[in-house]
């Protein structure tokens, strides 16, 4: 499966352009998130296939990173380019305080 760190992955946000799939619950997003992610909440995604690009790859947030993996695999073996973010926003989070 594909993953990244949340250390690589705040590298990558300062040297690229990348596509966020924040697969949080409406809420959560709304609480915070990064800056140009795209929220598709785990219960939809499934049925929304076809709003996402086979020719993108779509970096997976979640919570912790635990339901990033689930959906990368998910995608992954759904034809699409997908990456978990371990950690999660959680991680992320505290990257970003320290």
């Amino acid at each position: 499966m594909n993953t990244i760190t949340t250390q690589d992955f705040q590298l990558l946000l300062a040297t690229q352009e990348v596509t966020i799939l924040d697969i949080r619950d409406k809420g959560a997003f709304n609480e915070g998130h990064l800056a140009n992610s795209l929220s598709l909440p785990i219960t939809t995604l499934p049925n929304h296939l076809d709003a996402l690009s086979k020719q993108n790859t779509y970096y997976i947030m979640s919570h912790s990173g635990r339901r990033a993996r689930v959906i990368t695999e998910f995608l992954n073996k759904n034809g699409f380019d997908a990456i978990a973010i371990i950690g999660g926003m959680k991680a992320f989070r505290q990257i970003k305080v320290a």
